[in-house]
């Protein structure tokens, strides 16, 4: 499952997860009882066994696996091992030319050119600094020369909200900026910058988009004293790859021996800018005189593939074949870590990924052997393993776009992400509201499972069902909860609940067979957007709310819309799925993270001028930014 919660690194598909407005664990409406229910899949006419679901998410997970990060040789060992269980099954292939493969191109990773090189001018007569060793790019860095004068901006933040801004009174345009990580008073948790609506200023990225917006040409990123403590130090630039849209200037992270040598000859010390800012809660921004700083940055994109494996039971009535029911799962994860880990100091270490999100192609397998062996169902069913969630839905957004079988015959999307630790009976079901019928259905299915389901109504959400939904399908999303060990290398097989898992599966097995036997599709419902929580007597909830959808794995400059939400502040401008943003309230937008960045400076209440084309046309319309519930 794509992030949702804001590590110091945050990824872009964390940020989609906020632009959505999604949250994965909220509880909803319950519905059903608390207790415990025999493992059984009494529709599916075969048993739900704990010791077979969890041999697949140990296979999955294991060593030689890799963390099976998507393009990576352990991704391709699952997505063969996948493949093979298919075919044992007896499953149609249903990926290109013949085989259970749907290859689509990723970005893989990004690696250190010929010619980076980081200066300091007049230079001290020490030695040079070296590259991966003193300083290292951000992944998301443009690549380019610059020659500029060097200032001082404390953590890099402007909070106009804690009236609070390092930017104030100084001119940074087109010198580089050094800033450091963190924020003030980090380990106080009393801090203002505590709140949940100042996560966002530790970000790196937020970082630097802001000394971009600032003018700057150029970024050095310090670990902050205050963080660093008595740990050996450490470049902790951007390794996994979950985001490849660069942040449209040169931004490098460095050792501390670089931020004393640019300091050095102005009588103040990196501690005692810290200190200061901390103690007065007070920027103490200064252009550095007689300092230069020679940068340049070479970064090379490698490419591989994804691939998503797809296995068909063909349907058993021949007025009800042509239509499916898709229950599918991602399979990739995370590799050894990086930019997505809430583990960053780990790097290097194997994700196993084994509840994220190998619980769930557990499910997808052994549901395609259940009904397979119990002879179908009579509409066809799709089973389906996605790579590329982690790095933002790129395989179900490869999919909706390439589908097994045309996409207005899928009657249902069942997703399957995080099921292997259920706690308390509790079973979280999203996208109840898409399908005027799933309702009675999760109640009939439940009556021997005896499961305490906790329902959410909106399709959207950081996992493959909302490509689906994006595109007018009725979606279903099953998930046990959040854990500690969530995009850690301790998401191991021993703490997979195996009997809690067996007990999922037979449950979404038996909401599967009344879907592929039912006598008619689930209509299908765009959820409307909920009032404010102010509008319902609730808490005013933080952040400004626009209420875009992108068009999930679309490379555009700028950001292409997949479709807006019902009643959202775009739908009101009259933004329509297809449009492409390219400025926000004054500002280029180039990618997602632009935009997050702008959007979330803004306050609730905001008027912004959205500029954007459609088609050929460019036009332009205003906003009023809600608020995020």
């Amino acid at each position: 499952m794509t992030s949702r919660t804001p590590p110091v690194r945050i990824a872009s598909w964390l940020i989609l997860a906020l632009l959505l407005g999604a949250s994965a664990c909220a509880p909803g409406e319950h519905q059903g009882a608390v207790g415990s229910a025999p493992v059984s899949a009494r529709a599916t006419g075969a048993g739900i066994w704990a010791e077979d679901l969890l041999a697949i998410v140990s296979t999955l997970a294991a060593p030689e696996m890799g963390g099976r990060a998507t393009g990576s040789p352990g991704m391709e060992r699952a997505a063969r091992y996948i493949a093979d269980q298919f075919r044992r099954i007896g499953l149609k292939p249903g990926g290109d030319a013949g085989s259970y493969f749907q290859p689509f191109e990723v970005v893989t990773g990004i690696r250190l050119g010929e010619g980076n090189r980081l200066l300091l001018e007049p230079a001290e007569g020490g030695p040079p600094f070296r590259v991966a060793q003193d300083f290292v790019p951000f992944g998301f860095s443009d690549s380019g020369e610059v020659r500029a004068e060097v200032a001082f901006a404390g953590y890099g933040i402007t909070a106009p909200e804690l009236s609070y801004d390092e930017y104030a009174g100084l001119d940074v345009a087109g010198k580089i900026v050094l800033v450091m990580s963190g924020e003030p008073r980090e380990r106080d948790p009393e801090s203002p910058f505590r709140r949940p609506e100042a996560y966002r200023y530790t970000e790196v990225r937020y970082k630097v988009l802001n000394a971009r917006e600032h003018g700057a040409a150029g970024v050095l990123l310090v670990t902050s004293p205050a963080a660093q403590g008595s740990e050996p130090e450490q470049l902790f630039a951007i390794r996994g790859i979950t985001s490849v849209s660069q942040g449209g200037i040169l931004a490098v992270n460095v050792l501390r021996r670089v931020a004393d040598a640019l300091l050095a000859g102005t009588g103040r010390s990196l501690e005692d800018l810290q200190a200061a800012i901390d103690r007065d809660l007070r920027p103490q921004g200064f252009a550095v005189p007689g300092r230069s700083v020679a940068m340049a940055v070479r970064l090379i994109q490698e490419t591989g593939q994804g691939w998503n494996v797809v296995g068909i039971l063909p349907g058993t009535d021949p007025e009800r074949r042509e239509e499916a029911v898709m229950i599918g799962a991602h399979y990739d994860h995370l590799g050894l870590g990086g930019e997505a880990s809430l583990a960053p100091s780990r790097y290097g270490e194997i994700h196993p990924g084994a509840d994220d999100n190998a619980s769930g192609v557990a499910g997808v397998i052994a549901l395609a052997r259940t009904f397979a062996a119990a002879g179908g169902a009579r509409r066809t069913l799709v089973f389906v393993t996605f790579a590329g969630e982690e790095m933002g839905l790129l395989g179900s957004a490869h999919y909706v776009h390439s589908p097994a079988l045309p996409l207005e015959h899928t009657v249902t999307m069942l997703n399957m992400d995080m099921i292997g630790r259920l706690r308390k009976d509790r079973l979280y079901v999203f996208g109840v509201d898409t399908g005027k019928e799933f309702r009675g259905l999760l109640a009939a299915a439940n009556q021997g499972a005896a499961l305490d389901l906790v329902f959410g109504g909106d399709g959207y959400g950081p996992s493959d069902h909302t490509p689906f939904y994006a595109k007018d399908r009725p979606v279903l999303f099953f998930f046990t909860g959040p854990h500690p060990d969530y995009h850690r290398p301790t998401d191991t097989p021993d703490k997979i609940n195996a009997p809690g898992l067996a007990r999922v599966v037979a449950f979404i097995g038996d909401v599967a067979r009344q879907l592929g036997d039912g006598p008619s599709p689930v209509t299908f419902v765009r959820v409307q957007e909920a009032p404010p929580p102010a509008a319902r007597g609730g808490g005013q909830g933080y952040g400004p709310y626009f209420g875009l959808i992108p068009e999930f794995g679309q490379p555009d400059d700028g950001v292409r819309l997949g479709g807006v939400r019902p009643g959202s502040p775009a739908e009101k401008a009259g933004l329509q799925a297809g449009d492409l943003i390219v400025r926000f309230d004054g500002k280029p937008v180039k990618n997602l993270e632009d935009f997050a960045f702008i959007l979330r400076g803004k306050r609730a209440g905001d008027e912004v001028e959205v500029v954007f084309y459609r088609g050929s046309d460019t036009r332009s319309t205003s906003a009023v930014l809600g608020r995020r519930q």
